[in-house]
């Protein structure tokens, strides 16, 4: 059988003892974050040492974003109804509300972590897991605990082995090749990469659905539905976009 959310092969139904552990971590971690992130709601700097465009209203909206929990807990009460419902268990219009917001976090956080099993054994527990990581991220990012992950693709010269660093926000940008010294647009670099079908390279989920402009749910029903080949967290990027150019 396979794992209901990465689909590498397990021995247990619904999902495999990695991923399992992956969104307990992260459930785990959301209300700390949440309430972390109302400490840095002073805007940010650039890495030059600039403070960034948040300074023309004086607030990193981001961090003022989660710790208001507003999406975060549309996302998890939005779960909670399928959950409730299939385990006969109190519909959300009987209970009380929590006093506070970070209550109101806990108290969700707690319940997916009390149903986690009941969630990974389900036919969506792919996208459940996909929001879980989403927020997570946003989480961590709100709270200044964002580490960026390296993007890497193939430098398409020929006969050069290198790999070129990429920043799939910053398409216009240019970057060069250490190994031929050629430059291009990290938009350029990654046409010219995929032109070549025999330069297999892999990307997070987070790059790819920037680079195509589709969800990251999206990506993961993909990656569940097809036979995309995958290298730790990464996909192979050239499979996604066949499938979705079909």
């Amino acid at each position: 059988m396979n794992c209901n959310i990465c689909q590498r092969a397990t021995k247990k139904e619904g999902a495999c003892v990695v991923c399992e552990l992956k969104v307990k971590a992260c459930l785990v971690e959301l209300p700390a974050l949440q309430h972390e992130s109302s400490e840095h709601l002073a805007p940010a700097r650039t890495g030059s040492g600039a403070v960034s465009s948040e300074r023309s209203i004086g607030i990193n909206v981001n961090a003022l974003d989660f710790s208001m929990a507003t999406d975060l807990l549309h996302i998890l009460h939005g779960w909670e109804v399928p959950i409730r419902i299939g385990r006969g268990l109190t519909p959300p219009a009987y209970l009380d509300k929590q006093p506070t917001i970070e209550a109101e976090v806990e108290a969700t956080c707690s319940f997916h972590l009390a149903h986690l099993d009941y969630s990974l054994f389900q036919p969506w527990a792919v996208e459940f897991a996909s929001d879980v990581y989403g927020l997570h991220a946003k989480g961590r990012a709100a709270a200044k605990k964002f580490s960026e992950q390296a993007r890497r693709i193939p430098c398409p010269t020929d006969d050069c082995k290198r790999f070129v660093v990429i920043d799939v926000e910053n398409l216009s940008d240019e970057v060069s090749c250490f190994g031929c010294k050629q430059s291009w647009t990290v938009a350029r670099l990654v046409k010219l990469a995929m032109s070549n079908p025999n330069r297999k390279f892999f990307l997070d989920v987070e790059a790819i659905s920037l680079w195509l402009k589709i969800s990251q749910r999206e990506i993961y029903r993909i990656v569940k539905r097809h036979d995309i080949e995958k290298r730790g967290s990464l996909y192979n990027f050239g499979d996604i976009l066949k499938v979705v150019q079909i």
